[in-house]
């Protein structure tokens, strides 16, 4: 279908009106919760009739400027966001205060001026964000095999877990290393000093660490069976020296109980003499036969009492008064 000269005229004049001016690319802002956040307004406007912010599809403020000395006209749409809502008079750039989850979306800012056939428009996107709170770490399926430990290790957050990331640090090798990621793998064997494992979570506004897991700790199965093992062994030796011991102190007594019976086997009798008192008791006397009796001035006998153990044969002894004891009397050879 041929176009017209006078279509073409008119679709060049229509180019040629200006269209709503803009400042450039939406700016993407970060919140906190119950933080604030400021929307930066940047224009070169000396005369301005009105501006007004928007939350989405809603009006959130409405200025009016004026040329006195009088206060600006604010009108705020919402009665709850009269106390979180502020502007900076200088540029009427936008405070936001006392945020909530519900705050993150999309915001955008017109001005009207009698300079603009079309208002000035800004675009603005706000996420607002939990502070982190502390990571915490699960333990997957552990393998013990030959005393290896092998394992995954998970970082998560309770809450809080929006554009969250992860990484790890590990202390105890050679140079520490790093990893990005929610999941560690590990193996650790008892034969490596123990190593440590801190997990890292990081979000656009904060950013929190878990408590240090220890490798021996984490794998203390492979620990517990060797301690028991050597547990065992321990004991088993120390009965074996208590029994060694108690066999020694038995052998020590039966030997000494020996000596001691031998010794009274082969000591020999002493026979306890002396001289006559003035008054003594009978006894049977037994003289020398191939001696003749001593007279009186001679030197007087001693008299002697023998014992016989139980385990020496007798001597052929005389008949003797069976009221009297047995009793031998020698003669003191000069």
């Amino acid at each position: 279908m041929p176009v017209s000269p006078a279509s073409v005229s008119l679709i060049f004049l229509l180019c040629q009106l200006p269209g709503p001016a803009a400042s450039g690319a939406q700016q993407e802002l970060v919140g906190a919760v119950g933080g604030s956040v400021i929307f930066p307004l940047t224009h070169s406007l000396d005369r301005i009739d009105s501006i007004i912010w928007f939350f989405e599809s809603t009006t959130l403020i409405t200025i009016q400027p004026t040329t006195t000395n009088k206060p600006d006209t604010v009108i705020v749409t919402k009665n709850h966001n009269k106390e979180r809502l502020d502007f900076l008079h200088r540029n009427y750039s936008l405070k936001l205060s006392k945020l909530s989850k519900n705050d993150s979306g999309a915001y955008s800012v017109q001005i009207h001026s009698p300079s603009l056939q079309e208002p000035f428009i800004q675009e603005y996107g706000l996420r607002v964000y939990e502070h982190l709170s502390k990571p915490k770490i699960t333990l997957g399926l552990k393998s013990n095999k030959n005393g290896t430990c092998v394992t995954n290790l998970t970082c998560f957050l309770e809450r809080g877990g929006e554009d969250v990331t992860y990484s790890w640090k590990t202390l105890g090798k050679t140079s520490n290393e790093s990893h990005n990621g929610s999941v560690l793998p590990i193996t650790w064997t008892l034969r490596e000093k123990d190593m440590t494992f801190i997990c890292m979570a990081r979000n656009p506004i904060s950013s929190n660490s878990s408590n240090t897991i220890f490798a021996q700790k984490l794998c203390e199965g492979i620990a517990g069976d060797l301690d028991s093992t050597m547990g065992l062994w321990i004991s088993l030796l120390l009965i074996v020296l208590i029994l060694v011991l108690i066999i020694l102190t038995m052998w020590k007594q039966t030997r000494k109980e020996s000596t001691e019976e031998k010794r009274m086997d082969t000591h020999p009798e002493i026979p306890n003499c002396y001289p006559p008192s003035g008054e003594t008791a009978q006894y049977d006397t037994i003289s020398n036969p191939n001696k003749t009796i001593p007279e009186e001035n001679s030197v007087n006998p001693l008299y002697c009492t023998v014992q016989i153990p139980q385990k020496m044969e007798k001597p052929h002894s005389l008949p003797t008064s069976p009221d009297t004891p047995k009793l031998f009397i020698y003669e003191k050879v000069i």
